[in-house]
């Protein structure tokens, strides 16, 4: 089974405001409101795409669901590479289960 590995980054110099909301739009976040009391999650569109987290930037998917990171990347300002991959046990372990 082959999958997509994608790199993706902002270009350099973008203000960290935009590496912020960028981080934000594809990862989600953590987040709380006064002192911690209330906690939530800000879901990001890997929170619904099954994925292998290799690093910051670097993510392996389904063939199929590249086409949406690669959309979301650019809409954000960013720039990306996809490449087909031969995936390993893990990988697709990790590819076949619900999202995270």
């Amino acid at each position: 089974m082959d999958g997509a590995l994608v790199v993706f980054h902002l270009p350099a110099g973008s203000p960290p405001a935009a590496h912020k909301a960028f981080r934000r739009a594809l990862y989600g976040e953590d987040t709380s409101s006064w002192g911690g009391r209330y906690a939530y999650r800000r879901r990001g569109l890997l929170d619904d795409v099954p994925h292998a987290r290799l690093y910051w930037g670097v993510v392996i998917l389904r063939r199929e669901d590249a086409p949406r990171l690669l959309a979301a990347v650019r809409r954000n300002g960013g720039t990306a590479v996809s490449r087909t991959v031969r995936l390993t046990g893990a990988d697709r372990k990790a590819l076949s289960s619900p999202p995270r």
